[in-house]
């Protein structure tokens, strides 16, 4: 596909990754780190530490945004980011910088049975030099497929165990394939998106070791969120374990669940899993688009495909599930919802197969996206999240390239110019419009790789992760 940019944004990538690298890295406590901060106050490039700024609290719940400290797993599309900007420039700092990080994170950050402390409940606390745990503290890894290459580059070994005390752990039945969110089984939520990046993470680890039992392990985790597939309507429960709202729905979080399985399939050679991921994802198309309306559902209930449609078409900040509709600036998380990863999802299932449902729903996603410019200021504190820049950006440099269609690159041009404009400050990009703020849980990371997209007309190398 054809470069895109002229340097500009590559420019502004390394502005940015050069602020945080040199200014914002752990300089708390009684031992300093390599590791960079979560959060930075774009002004000083230091930790924001007087209220109401110390906290991040504007997108997520409880502590995600890891206050007073640093969270290697939010961090790793930008550590992807700094690997791929050395590559284009053969400047070295870059990724010498991601690999400190990444040593100093594995020499902190390990638990004694060999998990590393991070995800939606572990941190590290740069003023306390040591791992923090809140809400009880289990191990996590959603929704963002780790770049594993990263750790085995710097400790094969740990990232071994790492991956597999994991799927031990998390795995509650190994027969049935039977899995939870968190590394234990009390109240075990079985979220399709968290099985779908174990079975991809046991996928990525057997392409290294040959070992068929981690393979094996893989397809049980995923034919058992198959196995709660609908026989009506084929429609996938979001959240087969518990008896509330998302084990009776579908959403577009079905489409990151394909992607993992798409990956999976690409690293063990199985069909089964990219069959699997077709089915899913077309099941969603078939009963999630209001061709009226324009936009896709945010949830379809899965033994009748109606749309689940409810009196508040926009949640509130603290409900966590889909509006009416699919949004691609939904500013909360977690809410399920995630239209963008739905639609590179109908792009590979496209290049895969050439099937004319999958090209329909790239065109439709793609209405989606221009149906709704970037939001350009902030709305109750929230405004357009960098994350979401990225991910529709990403979808739309995919599309041109696999469609054929130069349509689709000038509105990703479009869009990263908006996003240049709205949140690019002093050096570095916000984590969204509201505020002067950088916040790695608001997916920076993800805007840089598509900008290096857009500039090269290639996708760089992921190390492991997958948008």
């Amino acid at each position: 596909m054809q470069a895109t940019g002229g340097g500009r944004y590559l420019k502004l990538i390394r502005s940015h990754l050069g602020n945080l690298s040199r200014r914002g890295t752990d300089r708390y406590g009684l031992k300093p780190t390599d590791m960079w901060m979560a959060s930075l106050d774009l002004r000083t490039k230091s930790y924001p530490e007087s209220e109401p700024m110390a906290r991040a609290g504007r997108r997520v719940y409880r502590d995600i945004a890891s206050p007073f400290g640093s969270s290697i797993y939010w961090d790793q599309p930008q550590l992807v980011a700094a690997h791929a900007v050395t590559s284009l420039t053969g400047v070295p700092a870059y990724r010498e910088a991601a690999d400190r990080y990444v040593r100093a994170f594995l020499n902190a950050g390990i638990a004694t049975n060999g998990l590393f402390e991070w995800g939606n409940h572990r941190y590290y606390d740069a003023y306390k030099d040591r791992v923090a745990h809140f809400a009880g503290g289990p191990h996590e890894i959603r929704p963002i497929p780790p770049a594993w290459q990263l750790f085995w580059n710097v400790n094969p070994a740990a990232t071994e165990r790492e991956i597999r005390v994991a799927a031990a752990r998390h795995v509650t039945d190994p027969d049935t394939g039977a899995f939870s969110r968190h590394d234990e089984a009390k109240g075990a939520l079985a979220f399709i998106e968290a099985g779908g990046i174990l079975s991809e993470s046991l996928c990525w680890l057997y392409a290294k070791s040959k070992d068929s039992g981690l393979l094996e392990a893989a397809l049980q985790i995923a034919r058992y969120s198959h196995g709660f597939r609908n026989p009506s309507t084929g429609l996938i429960e979001n959240n087969p374990s518990v008896q509330r709202w998302d084990k009776f729905v579908s959403t577009s979080e079905v489409g990151l669940w394909a992607s993992s399985l798409l990956r999976a399939a690409t690293l063990s050679g199985r069909d089964e899993f990219a069959a699997m991921a077709a089915d899913g994802v077309s099941a969603y198309l078939r009963y999630a688009y209001d061709a009226k309306a324009g936009e896709y559902y945010g949830q379809v209930r899965v033994k009748d495909g109606a749309p689940v449609l409810k009196d508040n078409p926009v949640p509130g900040p603290e409900e966590y599930w889909p509006g009416n509709y699919a949004d691609i600036w939904n500013a909360n998380f977690p809410a399920h919802d995630y239209p963008m990863a739905m639609a590179d999802t109908c792009v590979e299932l496209f290049r895969r197969t050439g099937e004319e449902r999958y090209r329909e729903a790239v065109r439709r996603w793609a209405g989606v996206v221009e149906a709704h410019p970037a939001p350009a200021t902030a709305k109750n504190g929230r405004g357009g999240y960098a994350e979401l820049f990225g991910r529709a950006i990403h979808f739309l440099l995919k599309a041109a390239e696999v469609m054929k269609d130069p349509r689709y690159r000038s509105m990703a041009a479009a869009l990263a110019a908006d996003a240049e404009r709205i949140l690019y400050f002093d050096g570095m990009f916000r984590g969204h419009a509201g505020e002067d703020r950088y916040d790695a849980v608001d997916g920076v990371g993800y805007l840089l790789l598509a900008l290096v997209y857009l500039e090269t007309g290639k996708e760089p190398e992921y190390l492991g992760f997958g948008f």
